[in-house]
């Protein structure tokens, strides 16, 4: 679409002078005033008050200049979307992610991005597993990087493995102890993380028949933590969402069953997305992988 003369008009009513706008687009008046005026003729009616180079908006031109905006601004939009596919370097790219895992991994990886892809913005939201999987499949976003389970309707890339612990007050009986079982949970209230149900925690009851007393359901693994320490019940948590908090009056204790997470991204179609899309997917493994070897994750 050709929104040439928006964008002169748009710049025009700017300046409040057409000899100004003229001079910041890099054309002559007359040929600023001309588009005006056939801008007027093609709607027919006038958009601007012309009076002793006061320039200001007709009644008319006070009604149009909202939808004028909006055709520059989508146009801007989808020329900036089609940049993106034509060049994997520039772009936007939407990611939601798990807090836990923006906290302690994005800003790094989002460091060592920007510095080989500094034309592309990145908007992160985070949310639990079951707002990053509806994100997804609503086209919210491009993909995301959560926990990954077999159960999941998407593509999934695994990037590393987690512990998952029980998180208990230091003045809890089962804090004496050096490993406790899942069983070994079902003495005391217990705090459901907000994952739901398809995941691990959830998972974990379903596949050992375990017979939880859970007394709250908690979306905020801060939350979680904050009511652990007030001996308000125990609960299971990736190591990942309270090694921060240590210094409350929380211990965390393995588990004999060994359950874990599986961390890595879960997306659409690979033919449905992006090049930026598999330019940052790419990175991300790589990222991952580099620093797996390390023993950094």
């Amino acid at each position: 679409m050709d929104t040439v003369k928006y964008e002169i008009f748009l710049k025009v009513l700017e300046c409040r002078n057409f000899s100004k706008a003229a001079e910041e687009l890099g054309y002559t008046q007359s040929a600023v005033s001309h588009s005006v005026s056939n801008l007027e003729k093609s709607f027919g009616f006038k958009l601007l008050n012309r009076e002793n180079n006061n320039i200001s908006l007709t009644r008319a031109g006070i009604d149009i200049l909202p939808y004028i905006r909006n055709i520059v601004d989508a146009q801007n939009a989808l020329d900036f979307s089609l940049a993106s596919y034509h060049d994997p370097g520039t772009g936007t790219l939407c990611i939601a992610t798990i807090p836990s895992l923006a906290i302690h991994y994005f800003p790094k990886l989002l460091s060592a991005f920007k510095e080989q892809y500094p034309q592309i913005h990145i908007v992160v939201i985070d949310g639990n597993y079951e707002e990053i999987e509806e994100m997804l499949a609503g086209g919210r976003v491009d993909f995301g990087i959560t926990s990954i389970t077999p159960s999941l309707p998407f593509k999934t890339i695994e990037f590393f493995r987690e512990d998952l612990c029980a998180i208990l007050s230091c003045k809890h009986p089962l804090a004496r102890k050096e490993t406790v079982s899942l069983r070994d949970l079902e003495t005391d209230s217990f705090i459901m993380p907000g994952e739901g149900p398809n995941h691990q925690v959830g998972q974990l009851i379903q596949k050992y028949h375990l017979n939880y007393n859970i007394v709250y359901s908690v979306s905020d693994d801060n939350l979680t933590v904050s009511m652990v320490a007030q001996n308000l019940g125990v609960s299971i948590l990736p190591e990942m969402s309270f090694k921060d908090y240590l210094n409350l009056p929380i211990t965390s204790r393995k588990i004999a069953e060994e359950p874990f997470r599986d961390l890595g991204i879960i997306y659409n179609d690979i033919n449905s997305v992006s090049p930026i899309s598999k330019t940052f997917i790419k990175f991300t493994q790589n990222y991952f992988l580099a620093h797996r070897k390390d023993g950094q994750t």
